[in-house]
C-alpha cells in the first residue's frame, strides 16, 4: 500500500502472535500483527460510528455522515494529535529512553491500511449488489426520458466547469511530491479526475441516504436514484475509456489505442453472460424450489459466488469490480430469492463491511495539510481549490433546475434533485487513489474532496426538508371539519389501510357515510406500505382500472408495491362503482413508519379532506382474540392525531367489517349504532358524522348524551368551568337541531343519562354491553367533566381517549366496534 511519498509492505507472517507471556514481548508489538489490529479497529470503527450516529440521530443525519467523520477523527487530525511514548525494541540501544509517537499509528499502523480497504471494498461490491436487487428497472421504463436527462444534465455541466475553470486559472496538478509541476499528460490526467470526482453522484450512499431519511417528496425520490445510477455507469465508462486513451503516451504500440475497443466489447459481454445465461439459471432455480420453501443455502452462496466473479471480471477487462456486481445485481430475477439475500445480507454488509470502507476515507485525510503550504505550492491554491467545488455544486444543481423545467416539475423539486444529486462518499475517493496511482493527486486535495463530502451530505436531508416545507406552506381550505362545513356539500375522506384485513371495515364505514347527488363522497385510498432497503419513498396513484390488469402470470413483472395494492385497491373499485356518487383516488404511500404521519397529513392537505379515517393497531382474530399487526402503525396514528389538517378517526373494527352485521347491509340487517354524548368538540364531532348514517337502510341509531346529576336538577347552578360557557352553548345547540331533524325519524332515539360521577360513568356504558354493535365517540369526551375525571389515568390507548379505551377493553364484555372522532381544532396544530 501507499503512504504519502513511501510505499509499505506488511510482513506476509506476521498475522498471528503466539501470546504476550510466551514470548515475552511488549505491547506495543501488537500494531505489528494484522489480526490482533483488525479485532481492535473493528472494536474501535463500531463503537465510535454508532455513538456518532446516535449523537447526529436527532439532528436528521444519517449514518454515513457519522462514519466519515468517524474516520476523519480517527485520523491525523484528531487522533493523530495524541502520543505515547514508545519504549519498543528499536530503542534497547539506548536503555531508560522512549520515542513519542502518534497514537493513531499504534492502532492504524499503515500496514493494516490494505486490509481495512479490502473489507470496505468487498463490503463495497456487496452493497452495491443488493441495491441493484431492490431496483425496480419499470422506472427507467416509466421516466426513462427524464431519468437519463437528469443524469447527464448533472454530470456534463460540473465536469465541463471543473475543466474550465482548471484550464482558465492555469492550476497546475498537486503532484505527489507537492512539486506542482506536471506534464502535459499529467496536468491533463488531473483535470479529468477532479471533473469526475465533482461530477459523480456516490450512488451507493445516495441509496443510504433515501432509505435512512424522508425525502418529502415522492416524485423526487423516485428520479432522483435512477438518475444517480446512470450517472454512475456513464461515468466510470467515460472515465476508463478516457484513461484508455491518455494512458498510452507517445511512443505506445498500435495496439495500446484500441484497448478503449476492447474495454467497452469486455464490458458489454459482461452484460450480456449476466442477462442471457445468470438470469436464466438463477430463474431456473427459483423454479425448481417447492413453493412457500425457504431459499436453499447452496443458492444462496452460489449467487454470492456470482457476485465476487461478475466483480473480478470487471476489474479484469479495466473497469471497477463495482461495475460487475451492478450488472449482476439488476439481472438477479425479482422473488423469494432476492427477499432472501436482502434479510441475512443487509444487515451485515451495512452495519459491519461498509463502515470500513467510508471509515477508511475519512482515516487518511489529513484535514489540518489544508491549513498548511507544502512545496512550491502556488499562492491561495486550497482557495482556489474550493471555489471550484462550491462551483461544480452549483453547477449540478442548475443542471437539474433546468431539466426539471423541460419536464414541467416545479422549481422546488428541481432544487431538490440537485441538493440530492451533490452527495459525495467513496466514489470520490476511488477516483482520488486512481490521482494518487498516476502520482498528480496530493494529500491536500483528498482531504479537501473528503471534508466537501462530509459538508455536502450533512446538508442533504435538513436542506430538503426546509425547502419542500417552504415550498409546500401550510394548508389553506375552510371545511376542515365536519361540523363546520356545509350539510349539502362533499365530503373529502381519506381511507387509510395497512393489510388487506383492514378493507372490509372501512368499506362498511364508507357505506355508513351515506354517499348522496347532495352531498357525495370523495375518498382518497391510501394503501400504507412500509420502506424497506433502498427504495426510495414513493406515491403511486393508480388508474382507473388499471390493476385489475394484473394476473398471476404478471405480477411477478409488476412493481412490487402495485402488487401488493392490487386486492385493496380493486376492493374499493368495486364498492365505488356499486355504491353511486362516489368518487374513488386509490394510491399507495411508501415510506417509513418513522415519517408515515407526514404523508398521511400532506395527502389530506392536498385533496383539501375533511375527515381522515386510520385503522387501529389491532385486529380481530379467529378466536375472538385482538391482535397487534404492527407496533408501528399505533406510532403512526399517535403523529396524525398530533399533525392532521383535518379531524381524524380511528376505527376499531371488531365485526363491522368481515364478522358484522352491516356486511348484509343490502338484505337490512340491522346495524345497532350508538353516539355516546358527553360535550365537547370531538364529541359533537361525532354526531355530525353519526347523522349521516341514517340515510342507510338498516341502521337504528342511539344517541345517548351523559349529564351529571347537579346539572340534570338545577342547570342554572352548573359550574362556569365546564364545560366553558361557548362550548357549552354549541353542545346544546347541536343536540337541539339534531332531536328537530330526526325527532320523527323511527331509527332514532335519544335519551339523558344521568350519572354523579366517573365510576357511575364507566357502570352505566358497560351496561350497555352488546345490545349495540357500533359505537361512535369522541377522543376527548367532556374534556374535564367530573363525569370521565380519573378515567385517564387507567387508559392503555390514549389515543382513543378514555371512552373509546374502555368500550375496546375486556371490561367491555362484548365484542363491538368503535369508531374514535377528533375534531380538528387550529389549536391542536403547533
Amino acid at each position: 500500500m501507499t503512504e504519502g511519498n513511501s510505499t509499505v509492505c506488511p510482513p506476509s507472517d506476521m498475522i498471528l502472535l503466539s501470546g504476550l507471556w510466551a514470548n515475552e514481548i511488549d505491547i506495543e508489538v501488537l500494531s505489528e500483527f494484522l489480526f490482533p489490529v483488525l479485532i481492535m479497529q473493528t472494536s474501535v470503527i463500531l463503537a465510535l460510528t454508532r455513538f456518532l450516529a446516535y449523537a447526529l440521530k436527532p439532528f436528521g443525519q444519517p449514518r454515513v455522515v457519522a462514519e466519515l467523520i468517524g474516520g476523519i477523527l480517527l485520523g491525523p487530525a484528531a487522533f493523530g494529535k495524541l502520543t505515547y511514548n514508545s519504549a519498543s525494541a528499536e530503542n534497547a540501544g539506548s536503555p531508560g529512553t522512549s520515542v513519542v509517537k502518534p497514537l493513531y499509528r499504534f492502532l492504524f499502523p499503515p500496514t493494516s491500511y490494505t486490509l481495512i480497504e479490502a473489507i470496505g471494498f468487498l463490503g463495497l461490491i456487496y452493497y452495491v449488489f443488493l441495491v441493484a436487487v431492490e431496483l425496480d428497472v419499470k422506472v427507467f421504463r416509466v421516466m426513462g426520458r427524464k431519468v437519463v436527462a437528469v443524469a447527464m444534465a448533472s454530470l456534463t455541466l460540473p465536469l465541463l466547469a471543473t475543466a474550465a475553470i482548471v484550464a482558465v486559472f492555469g492550476l497546475p496538478a498537486p503532484m505527489a511530491n507537492n512539486s506542482y509541476k506536471a506534464s502535459g499528460t499529467e496536468q491533463a490526467a488531473f483535470v479529468l479526475l477532479l471533473s469526475f470526482a465533482l461530477s459523480i453522484t456516490a450512488f451507493p450512499i445516495l441509496a443510504r441516504l433515501l432509505a435512512e431519511l424522508k425525502i418529502p417528496n415522492p416524485e423526487v425520490g423516485q428520479v432522483v436514484l435512477p438518475s444517480a445510477l446512470v450517472g454512475d455507469v456513464v461515468s466510470w465508462l467515460l472515465l476508463a475509456l478516457c484513461f484508455a486513451l491518455i494512458g498510452p503516451g507517445d511512443k505506445a504500440a498500435a495496439h495500446e489505442y484500441l484497448a478503449p475497443f476492447w474495454m467497452v466489447l469486455a464490458a458489454a459481454c459482461l452484460v450480456l453472460v449476466c442477462l442471457y445465461m445468470v438470469r436464466p439459471l438463477l430463474e431456473w432455480t427459483l423454479r425448481q424450489m417447492p413453493e412457500g420453501e425457504p431459499v436453499n443455502n447452496v443458492y444462496m452462496g452460489l449467487v454470492l459466488i456470482f457476485v465476487l466473479g461478475a466483480a473480478l471480471a470487471s476489474a479484469t477487462v479495466g473497469f471497477h469490480p463495482v461495475f460487475g456486481a451492478l450488472v449482476l445485481g439488476l439481472a438477479v430475477p425479482k422473488g423469494p430469492l432476492t427477499t432472501t439475500l436482502i434479510e441475512r445480507l443487509d444487515d451485515f454488509v451495512i452495519g459491519f463491511m461498509l463502515p470500513f470502507l467510508i471509515v477508511g476515507c475519512g482515516l487518511k485525510a489529513d484535514v489540518a495539510s489544508l491549513m498548511r503550504p507544502e512545496g512550491n505550492e502556488p499562492t491561495h491554491y486550497v482557495f482556489w481549490l474550493g471555489c471550484i467545488v462550491v462551483v461544480a455544486t452549483l453547477a449540478k444543481v442548475a443542471g437539474c433546475m433546468i431539466i426539471s423545467s423541460f419536464y414541467s416539475m416545479p422549481r422546488s423539486q428541481g432544487l431538490s434533485l440537485g441538493i440530492l444529486m451533490n452527495t459525495m462518499g467513496p466514489a470520490q475517493a476511488i477516483i482520488l487513489n486512481m490521482g494518487k496511482s498516476e502520482k498528480v493527486f496530493n494529500q491536500k486535495i483528498y482531504a479537501l474532496l473528503v471534508v466537501s463530502s462530509v459538508i455536502s451530505t450533512a446538508l442533504v436531508s435538513p436542506l430538503v426538508t426546509a425547502l419542500d416545507r417552504k415550498c409546500r406552506g401550510p394548508a389553506i381550505y375552510k371545511q376542515r371539519n365536519l361540523e363546520l362545513s356545509r350539510r349539502d356539500s362533499d365530503l373529502r375522506l381519506v381511507a387509510c389501510v395497512h393489510t388487506v384485513r383492514n378493507v372490509p371495515s372501512v368499506i362498511s364505514l364508507l357505506q355508513l357515510s351515506n354517499p348522496t347527488h347532495d352531498s357525495p363522497l370523495l375518498v382518497s385510498a391510501v394503501h400504507l406500505v412500509e420502506l424497506t432497503g433502498r427504495t426510495p419513498p414513493m406515491l403511486i396513484v393508480h388508474e382507473a382500472g388499471a390493476i385489475g390488469t394484473l394476473t398471476r402470470r404478471n405480477t411477478d413483472n409488476a412493481p412490487p408495491d402495485l402488487v401488493h395494492s392490487e386486492p385493496i385497491v380493486s376492493a374499493f373499485e368495486k364498492y365505488q362503482q356499486h355504491a353511486g356518487c362516489v368518487t374513488l383516488q386509490a394510491l399507495t404511500a411508501v415510506s417509513a413508519y418513522s415519517s408515515m404521519h407526514e404523508d398521511i397529513c400532506n395527502i389530506a392537505a392536498d385533496h383539501q379532506a375533511t375527515l381522515i379515517v386510520l385503522p387501529f393497531h389491532k385486529l380481530l382474530t379467529v378466536d375472538g382474540e385482538m391482535e397487534v399487526i404492527n407496533p408501528a402503525i399505533r406510532a403512526v396514528n399517535q403523529g396524525v392525531l398530533t399533525n392532521a389538517p383535518c379531524s381524524v378517526g380511528i376505527l376499531v373494527d371488531r365485526g363491522l367489517g368481515e364478522h358484522g352485521k352491516f356486511a348484509n347491509a343490502g338484505h337490512y340487517t340491522p346495524l345497532h349504532v350508538a353516539i355516546l354524548f358527553f360535550g365537547g368538540p370531538d364529541d359533537r364531532e361525532a354526531l355530525m358524522y353519526g347523522r349521516r348514517f341514517l340515510e342507510q337502510p338498516g341502521v337504528v341509531l342511539t344517541v345517548v348524551r351523559f349529564l351529571p346529576s347537579y346539572e340534570a336538577e338545577a342547570p342554572a347552578a352548573a359550574p362556569a368551568v365546564w364545560p366553558a360557557k361557548v362550548d357549552r352553548l354549541w353542545d346544546d345547540e347541536c343536540i337541539r337541531d339534531f332531536r328537530l331533524q330526526f325527532g320523527d325519524n323511527a331509527s332514532v332515539s335519544y335519551t339523558d343519562k344521568v350519572v354523579n360521577d366517573s365510576s357511575a360513568t364507566v357502570a352505566a356504558i358497560l351496561s350497555m354491553g352488546s345490545i349495540y354493535d357500533f359505537y361512535v365517540v369522541g377522543r376527548a369526551s367532556g374534556g374535564g367533566s367530573p363525569l370521565v375525571v380519573g378515567m385517564t389515568e387507567f387508559t392503555d390507548f390514549p389515543e382513543l381517549g378514555p371512552i373509546g379505551d374502555l368500550l375496546v377493553s375486556s371490561d367491555m364484555g362484548a365484542m363491538v366496534s368503535v369508531l374514535v372522532m377528533q375534531q380538528y381544532v387550529e389549536e391542536r396544530i403547533e
